[in-house]
């Protein structure tokens, strides 16, 4: 589940319902900073900011919020000798500052023109902005170009309900990930992927297949006929695309991988025994950028089995990915999520953030705005 879910149940909302976001964590979290939900009036939510230990308790204060049309900052301490207090014993072992939100017009039609962008490939800033002791909140929608470095760093500060304070979320749009061969391997990944965060395009030369494969009643994924060059031209490879070929079609896993070479993409996976590797490749070391045979060795048996295999590595790979970028912006806040750093105090989170908290983490003006 991740905020392009909740982005969608903004689109249609027809209930009142609030916004809960994760804006700072102390400690240890199951869902870290920019973590978001929609709770509506009726009971019904979408998206998760734990494993299920607040969200009744967030429940309970939509319709006080909802009604009054002003926002809340609750504090959750779950550290040990504070967790007795909620009854569940639950051991988290950290304090986690939730903003609770109204869905207003406002934010909705902020939110919507976010989603709307993302949709055309392009990364935007929703900015919040709060003065001491107020009921409401300004926004500002910015694109990423505009925004300054120092927004892709999380900062302490400006979590107490009553006092000044913002919050800016990045919001990205999903990677594609590309799977290039239309059979059982694809209608596995295509049941996994969508829910780790990745737009899904199957592409085949066949076109006996099945023109599109349906993975439940939200997720559909797009299915694209041709040759490796015509795909090429149709989906335009590009550097921020994830590909994993399985096609198990010598000539063509060999034409597709040349092709996805050219664009440089973040990952190429690929499916095969290590003789069908060296086919593909030859001797030597493979590409930086290439996971063959794909998948992490866990000792996997099946299509579903293999998914996994191959989703948690495009997980890895997506966050190292972002936690490079963030450390070569010159952002010194960054922790790589699998190097070599030290250990955080109190089992804070070393995984890079793209959200920041703090009255001093951007200025903006008295009017709610759209860039």
């Amino acid at each position: 589940m991740d905020m392009h879910e909740v982005l969608d149940s903004i689109a249609t909302l027809e209930q009142p319902a609030a916004l809960a976001t994760i804006i700072r964590v102390e400690g240890h979290a199951y869902r870290k900073e920019g973590a978001a939900m929609l709770l509506r009036l009726d009971g019904t939510k979408t998206g998760s900011v734990s494993p299920g230990c607040l969200e009744a308790d967030l429940q309970e204060r939509v319709s006080r919020v909802c009604s009054a049309e002003a926002f809340e900052i609750i504090i959750y301490n779950m550290q040990p000798e504070e967790d007795i207090m909620w009854g569940d014993t639950i051991g988290c072992g950290g304090i986690i500052h939730v903003l609770l939100e109204p869905v207003t017009t406002t934010l909705r039609e902020h939110l919507l023109q976010a989603r709307m962008r993302l949709r055309t490939g392009e990364t935007v800033f929703l900015n919040r902005s709060w003065s001491k002791g107020g009921d409401s909140i300004c926004y500002e929608l910015e694109p990423a170009a505009a925004a300054s470095l120092t927004r892709n760093r999380w900062k302490a500060g400006a979590a107490q309900d009553g006092e000044a304070g913002t919050f800016s979320t990045k919001l990205e749009p999903r990677p594609r990930a590309i799977v290039f061969g239309a059979g059982p391997d694809a209608e596995a990944l295509c049941t996994m992927l969508p829910g780790c965060g990745f737009d899904v395009v199957v592409a085949d030369w066949r076109t006996q297949i099945s023109p599109e494969i349906q993975v439940n009643s939200r997720v559909s994924v797009t299915r694209v006929n041709g040759k490796p060059d015509e795909l090429a031209s149709k989906l335009q490879f590009n550097r921020n695309d994830f590909f994993i070929v399985c096609s198990h079609q010598l000539h063509y896993d060999y034409q597709l991988i040349q092709l996805a070479l050219e664009a440089q993409p973040i990952y190429i996976g690929v499916m095969g025994s290590r003789k069908r590797i060296k086919q593909l490749f030859g001797e030597g070391m493979l590409p930086e950028n290439v996971y063959a045979p794909v998948g992490f060795s866990i000792g996997a048996e099946g299509p579903y089995e293999i998914a996994l295999s191959i989703a948690s590595e495009l997980v890895q790979v997506r966050a190292a990915h972002r936690a490079k970028e963030k450390e070569a912006a010159g952002d010194e806040g960054v922790r790589h999520l699998f190097g070599s750093w030290l250990e955080q105090p109190d089992e804070a989170a070393e995984a890079a953030a793209s959200f920041i908290a703090g009255s001093d983490a951007w200025q903006s003006g008295a009017s709610c705005s759209i860039k």
